[in-house]
């Protein structure tokens, strides 16, 4: 037993503990803190900005549940009317939980704060969307994406750590 080898493969484990905690915990933390506002699906919902920028919305809905798999969304100022420049996602992000799955869906640039409107068409009046949200949150991709590496890496050195460490202790490397 090598223990210059030991001690690096026990050190790659809580290397791997460490970064998936803090990579987990980030992870759960950009999810609350982009969120900017949920409101329930309807035809017309009044929606405030408290600042300009690029903004994201996502359908939250049951697992399964394709209510608003037809539905077309745009965002209007409340004072001028004026349609806020918008794009569908290419990338979505989707979370899922147990019971719900929240996909991103279009993008927009609001230009200054304020009221607008948000308009849904294209929903069927048969279907119950009451179980459903549309949530409107900070781009947050790019974190993501370098959070989901982290997890990997992280889930990496522990694996990689405790099988070197299970071979050393039991004589086969």
């Amino acid at each position: 037993m090598n223990p210059t080898f030991m001690a690096l493969s026990i050190g790659a484990m809580v290397i791997g503990v460490v970064v998936l905690f803090l990579a987990v915990t980030r992870l759960f933390a950009l999810l609350r803190a982009t969120e900017v506002t949920r409101v329930p699906v309807a035809a017309e919902t009044p929606v405030t900005f408290n600042a300009p920028g690029a903004y994201v919305l996502h359908v939250e809905q049951p697992r399964l549940s394709f209510a608003l798999g037809n539905a077309e969304f745009a965002l209007r100022d409340a004072t001028s009317a004026e349609e806020v420049r918008s794009s569908p996602v290419i990338f979505r992000t989707t979370v899922s939980g147990v019971s719900s799955a929240r996909v991103s869906v279009r993008d927009f640039e609001v230009p200054r704060a304020g009221v607008y409107r948000l308009l849904v068409k294209g929903i069927d009046p048969a279907v119950d969307v009451s179980h459903s949200a549309l949530i409107i949150t900070r781009p947050f991709g790019a974190a993501l994406f370098g959070l989901i590496l982290a997890i990997v890496f992280g889930a990496a050195c522990l694996i990689g750590g405790l099988v070197f460490t299970a071979l050393q202790y039991t004589g086969k490397l």
